[in-house]
């Protein structure tokens, strides 16, 4: 009930806001913020879209609103007259750019290069990522792979596995092997050990703490909803042709 009651409080004071415009620049309005919230890792700020509030974007893709007059933060979206959240908007802005930023260089790739691209959180001891694993071997539309592990969850016996896959002469084999159980996990190399330091820090960036993490066109979805990532494969095959 707490959180309702804030989240309802959040947005009616960004009804009030259009009346309340601010004498400072954008760039006093940034250095307030970075003064009054010092922890903040701001990655853009601009103005929102009601007069008087700033746009915040937070590392990790995080969206809020500053009231530089007030001096005070404020959590919540703001929608347009015709229903759109102007705040996902914005959201997916960030994890666009953020997708940009990624070292595919150091992701496993799997799938064809011209299949939907789908980034992958996953680890080999998640039965949900076998699940989606098999879903997505079964599917009749052709997908790109760009695939991060994200062994936290089980430390003793997952980056093993991880590591056995990137060590592979042969990495798509390896991980068929693996994620089918068709063989134990013997590979070691410096390479990978570093490859899945690179992984755990785009995990940590991406905020993933569950697999499978999937980004779909830029918005994260935990755990394996097979009729989301079925949607989501149809829409984007019924793009391509056309």
């Amino acid at each position: 009930m707490r959180q309702n009651i804030f989240r309802i409080s959040a947005l009616v004071a960004l009804c009030l806001m259009p009346f309340v415009t601010s004498a400072m620049t954008s760039e006093q309005a940034l250095k307030s913020l970075q003064q009054s919230f010092t922890n903040s890792k701001i990655q853009d700020f601009r103005k929102a879209p009601i007069e008087g509030l700033y746009e915040v974007t937070l590392d990790g893709a995080q969206v809020i609103y500053f009231a530089p007059e007030d001096d005070a933060l404020i959590f919540g979206e703001i929608y347009s007259r015709d229903g759109r959240s102007l705040t996902a908007e914005a959201v997916a802005r960030a994890n666009q750019l953020r997708i940009d930023d990624l070292p595919y260089d150091q992701a496993l790739i799997l799938g064809p290069e011209d299949g939907i691209p789908i980034i992958e959180f996953t680890d080999p001891d998640c039965p949900y990522c076998l699940r989606y694993d098999e879903f997505i071997r079964n599917s009749e539309v052709p997908v790109k792979r760009v695939i991060f592990f994200m062994t936290r969850i089980h430390p003793n016996t997952a980056p093993a596995k991880a590591q056995h896959i990137l060590c592979s002469a042969d990495p798509a084999k390896a991980f068929d092997d693996v994620y089918l159980k068709r063989a134990s996990a013997t590979e070691r190399c410096p390479e990978a050990e570093e490859r899945l330091e690179v992984h755990d820090t785009v995990s940590t960036q991406w905020r993933v703490n569950g697999t499978p993490t999937l980004v779909l066109d830029g918005s994260p979805v935990t755990g394996f909803r097979k009729e989301v990532v079925a949607n989501f494969l149809a829409s984007k095959s019924k793009e391509s042709l056309k």
